[in-house]
C-alpha cells in the first residue's frame, strides 16, 4: 500500500462518490474502484458497503478513515519539515476561536513579530468547534480556544484565564447598579453567541449551575454585533471582559459583575498529539506562556 492509494481511499471516504474523486484526480472511475478493491484485499476486510448506486463506510471503514487521515497528516508534515529544515525562516498557521482571535492574538502577534522577524504567522479565526476540526485535519499547526476540546487526539492545556461580565445599554434598568443579583438577570432578552462558541458554552454552564433558563434570546456570530445590539437596548449579554475594555473606558456601555461571583474560565492552547513540535512552534508557544493577556490588552486600550 502506498501514499497514493491511501489518498484515494481518504478522498473517496470523505465524499462517498467515486465519480467525483476520479474527476478531481483526472483518472477513470474504474481506476478508483480498482484501487479501493486492492486496499480491501490487502487489509482483508470491506471498507465500503455498496448499496444501490451509493457508497457507505462500514464500521471498519470508519476506523481506517480516521487512521488514514492521521497518516496523511504526518506524511504532509514530514515533507514540510524536511523542506524547511535548512532555513531559519518559517511559517506557522495558528487557529483561534473568535474571542481569542479577535482580542488576544493581535497583541500576541504584534509583540512576537518584533522579537522573531523570520517566522511568518497566518491566522484562521472561527468558532471553537471548527478550529478543533482544523486541528484534526492538520490545517493549523496549533490553536488557542475557549472551552473544552472534545477529541482525544488533541492535547490541550490551560494557558490564560478569562472573565465573563454582563453588559447593558446606558438606558437599561440596570443602570446605576454597582453589582447584579441573580434575580436581575431574569426577564431579559439575552443576546448570545452561536452554538459551538466557547463563550456560549461557558455562559450556558453558568446558567445550568444556577438552575436558570432563558427562553428569550438572540443568536449572533460575533461579539461586535452583540455589543451593537446591546447599545441599542435590544437586550443584554454576557461577554468576555477583554472584549468590552474600550467601551468601558469610553462609558459607551455598562459593565457589571454578579455580587460575590466572578464567572471565570480557562483559555487553552491545543495541538494534535501527532504533531511534530518544530522549533518555530516551540518558540511561539514559549512566547505565549510568558504573556499576561489582560494586563497587555489593558495597557493598549
Amino acid at each position: 500500500m502506498n501514499i497514493r492509494k491511501l489518498y484515494i481511499f481518504y478522498k473517496t471516504a470523505s465524499c462517498l462518490n467515486m465519480s467525483q474523486v476520479a474527476k478531481e484526480m483526472y483518472v477513470s472511475q474504474p481506476s478508483i474502484s480498482q484501487c479501493i478493491s486492492e486496499i480491501e484485499s490487502e487489509i482483508g476486510t470491506k471498507l465500503f458497503d455498496r448499496i444501490g448506486r451509493r457508497l457507505y463506510l462500514t464500521h471498519e471503514g470508519e476506523i481506517f478513515y480516521e487512521y488514514t487521515r492521521r497518516m496523511l497528516n504526518i506524511y504532509e508534515e514530514a515533507i514540510n519539515v524536511v523542506q524547511t529544515s535548512n532555513s531559519n525562516k518559517g511559517k506557522l498557521v495558528i487557529g483561534a476561536s473568535t474571542t481569542i482571535g479577535t482580542y488576544i492574538m493581535p497583541y500576541i502577534i504584534h509583540k512576537f513579530n518584533k522579537q522573531e522577524k523570520d517566522i511568518q504567522i497566518s491566522m484562521i479565526i472561527d468558532n471553537k468547534d471548527h478550529i478543533e476540526d482544523l486541528l484534526l485535519h492538520n490545517k493549523v499547526d496549533l490553536a488557542f480556544v475557549e472551552g473544552s476540546i472534545n477529541s482525544k487526539e488533541i492535547i490541550s492545556r490551560d494557558i490564560w484565564t478569562d472573565e465573563l461580565v454582563f453588559v447593558s445599554s446606558l438606558d437599561h434598568e440596570w443602570n446605576g447598579k454597582e453589582f447584579l443579583e441573580l434575580d436581575d438577570l431574569k426577564n431579559n432578552t439575552f443576546i448570545i453567541r452561536e452554538g459551538g462558541s466557547g463563550t456560549r458554552e461557558r455562559f450556558e454552564s453558568f446558567l445550568e449551575n444556577k438552575e436558570m433558563v432563558f427562553d428569550s434570546y438572540i443568536e449572533l456570530s460575533n461579539i461586535e454585533a452583540i455589543l451593537n445590539y446591546v447599545k441599542l437596548n435590544i437586550g443584554v449579554s454576557c461577554v468576555p471582559y477583554m472584549s468590552v475594555l474600550p467601551e468601558e473606558k469610553s462609558n459607551s456601555i455598562n459593565v457589571y459583575r454578579l455580587k460575590d461571583c466572578h464567572i471565570t474560565r480557562s483559555l487553552y492552547s491545543a495541538i494534535h498529539k501527532d504533531k511534530y513540535i518544530s522549533s518555530h512552534i516551540k518558540c511561539f508557544m514559549d512566547f505565549c506562556n510568558q504573556i499576561d493577556i489582560l494586563d497587555n490588552i489593558s495597557k493598549e486600550v
